[in-house]
C-alpha cells in the first residue's frame, strides 16, 4: 500500500479540493490502494505535519471500537469496506474521541474526521457505563472479570490514561494485589509483577489513601521526599502521573482503582475524579455481588454434600459399612417393577450365619461385630454386577437381591457365598456343623409381574432359609411352590 502527505503525489483536482476544505480528511484511493492525509488529518492523528506517510505508520495507528471492544489499524480501517459511522471511536494513541463521516465516490473513499466535544464524550462514556454496570447486574461469576476489563479500558480511555487497574487487599489488610488491568497499545503490563506488594513497600501512598481516599498525582517527579520509595517503583514502571480511588465495602476498604499516564504527564481534572468515582462504585457493587453469588454457591454445594451424605448414611448400615433394611426395601421394590417391566427373572437370597448366638455368647460381641464385617464385605464383594446388593437384613442375617439370575444361577452364586465365607476361615468351635464360621441360605426367584409383592418374596426367601436350618444348617435351600 502507498501513501502521500497532502497533494504532493496526487495532483488531481479532487484531491486539491478536499484538501483546501477546513476538516481533517483522508482520500483512499481504491484502485491503488493510496492514502492523502490533509495535514489538519494528520495533526488530528497526532503525526508531524513533514511526516512521510508510510504503511508502517497507518499501521502503527489504531481507532477503536467501543461497542465491539475491538482496535484496528488506520490502514485496516481505510481500506475495509464496512461503514463505520453509527458511534463514536476513538484514537487510540492520542485517546481522542472521533466521529467519521464516508463519502464513497468512483474515483476514491472519503473520509471526514471530526473530533468529538466535551459534551459528547461525557454522553458517550455515560452510556458505555451504563451498559456495563447493566450487564454487571446479573452477571454469572465466570463473566464478572472480563467486564471488570471493559469498565477499566472504558475508564482508561475516557481518561486519557495509558494504563487503568483493579487493586485488592488481603483479609487483612496488609498485602494489596493487581487483580485486573487495562493497558494501551504499546503500554507494559505490570499485573503479574504486582502481587501480594507489602504496605511497607509504599508506605506513603497507603496511608495517603487510608487517610483521604484519593491518591492524585500529576508529576511523579514532584513527589515529596517522604515518598521517595513510590517514586522509585513508579518511575520503575515508567508512570509520569496517576490517579487512584479507594474502594470501600461496608465501611472497611478492600482496594483502590486507578489510572496511569506513561507517554505524558495529565493534570487530572474534576471530571477524571468523577468517572474514576463512579467505575469504582460500579466495580465494587460487582464484586459485592459475585462474591455473593460464590458464598450462595459455595453454601449450595456444601448443602448437597451435606445431604449426599446424610442419604447415604441413611442408607447405610452403621456396623458393616454395606446396605441397610431400609436400602434393602427399597431396591427390592424398584427391582421387582423393573423386573416386571423387562419380563426377566429376579432372585433373592437371605443368608444367615450358623450359630452366632454361640459364638457372641462365647467371644463377646466386640469379636462377634468384627465377624459380621468380615461376612458382610465377603457378601458385598461377590456382588459385582450393576443391579446387585447385598444388605444387612438384621442381626446376624444378609438379603442379596439379584436382579436377571434364574433359580439356577441363583443356587450356584449361592455356593460362591458359602464358599467365600468358609475361606474367610474364622474360627468356630461352638458350632455343631464345621470348625469354621459357615452359612444357611435360602434362595427364591422369579420372574415378576405387577401382582408381585416385597414381602411375599421375602417370606418365600425366608421360608427357604428356615428350612436350611432345620435340616442341619451350613445348606442351602431354594423355596418352591410345589413344596
Amino acid at each position: 500500500m502507498n501513501f502521500s502527505a497532502n497533494n504532493q503525489q496526487d495532483p488531481q483536482s479532487v484531491w486539491r479540493t478536499l484538501n483546501s476544505l477546513p476538516f481533517a480528511i483522508v482520500m483512499f484511493d481504491n484502485s491503488t490502494s493510496t492514502a492523502h492525509i490533509n495535514q489538519l488529518a494528520q495533526g488530528l492523528f497526532g503525526l508531524a505535519p513533514e511526516l512521510n506517510i508510510t504503511s508502517v505508520t497507518l499501521s502503527n495507528l489504531h481507532i477503536h471500537f467501543p461497542s465491539t471492544e475491538k482496535s484496528v489499524s488506520m490502514a485496516t480501517f481505510l481500506s475495509s469496506k464496512h461503514n463505520w459511522l453509527t458511534e463514536t471511536l476513538t484514537m487510540v494513541e492520542s485517546n481522542q474521541a472521533i466521529q467519521v463521516k464516508k463519502t464513497a465516490l468512483s474515483i476514491a473513499d472519503i473520509y471526514f474526521f471530526e473530533p468529538v466535544a466535551l459534551e459528547q464524550k461525557h454522553d458517550d462514556f455515560d452510556k458505555v457505563i451504563a451498559n456495563i454496570s447493566s450487564q454487571l447486574i446479573d452477571i454469572q461469576s465466570d463473566s464478572v472479570d472480563k467486564k471488570i476489563e471493559d469498565a477499566l479500558r472504558t475508564m482508561g480511555t475516557f481518561c486519557q490514561a495509558d494504563r487503568s487497574y483493579l487493586f485488592q487487599f488481603s483479609p487483612d489488610g496488609m498485602l494489596m494485589s493487581n487483580t485486573h488491568e487495562w493497558v494501551n497499545h504499546g503500554i507494559a503490563p505490570f499485573k503479574e509483577q504486582l502481587q501480594d506488594v507489602p504496605q511497607e513497600a509504599l508506605p506513603y501512598f497507603f496511608n495517603t489513601l487510608k487517610a483521604s481516599g484519593i491518591f492524585m498525582v500529576p508529576d511523579v517527579n514532584t513527589l515529596p521526599p517522604a515518598a521517595e520509595l513510590e517514586r522509585t517503583e513508579f518511575q520503575s514502571e515508567g508512570i509520569k502521573s496517576l490517579l487512584c480511588i479507594a474502594l470501600f465495602s461496608e465501611n472497611a476498604l478492600f482496594g483502590f482503582i486507578g489510572c496511569d499516564c506513561v507517554h505524558s504527564k495529565h493534570n487530572w481534572t474534576e471530571t477524571d475524579l468523577l468517572r474514576i468515582k463512579l467505575v469504582g462504585e460500579i466495580l465494587t457493587s460487582a464484586l459485592k455481588n459475585a462474591s455473593y453469588k460464590l458464598h450462595i454457591e459455595d453454601m449450595q454445594n456444601q448443602l448437597l454434600k451435606v445431604n449426599k451424605e446424610l442419604k447415604s448414611q441413611a442408607n447405610i448400615d452403621s456396623l458393616t459399612t454395606i446396605a441397610n433394611r431400609r436400602c434393602f426395601d427399597k431396591t427390592l421394590s424398584t427391582e421387582i417393577q423393573r423386573a416386571a417391566r423387562i419380563k426377566k427373572p429376579l432372585s433373592l437370597i437371605i443368608c444367615d450365619i450358623d450359630y452366632f448366638k454361640l459364638y457372641n455368647d462365647n467371644f463377646g460381641h466386640q469379636q462377634g461385630d468384627q465377624v459380621l464385617k468380615q461376612v458382610a464385605i465377603a457378601l458385598h464383594d461377590l456382588c459385582k454386577r450393576e443391579g446387585d446388593l447385598a444388605a444387612r437384613y438384621g442381626g446376624e442375617e444378609f438379603a442379596i437381591i439379584l436382579p436377571c439370575l434364574n433359580e439356577s444361577d441363583c443356587y450356584h452364586f449361592a455356593q460362591l457365598l458359602q464358599k467365600k465365607v468358609r475361606e474367610l476361615k474364622i474360627d468356630h468351635p461352638y458350632s455343631n456343623v464345621s470348625k469354621y464360621l459357615t452359612l444357611s441360605v435360602g434362595c427364591f426367584s422369579c420372574i415378576p409381574d405387577k401382582h408381585t409383592q416385597e414381602d411375599l418374596m421375602i417370606l418365600a426367601a425366608d421360608s427357604a432359609l428356615y428350612q436350611a436350618k432345620s435340616a442341619g444348617r451350613n445348606l442351602i435351600n431354594t423355596f418352591t411352590k410345589h413344596r
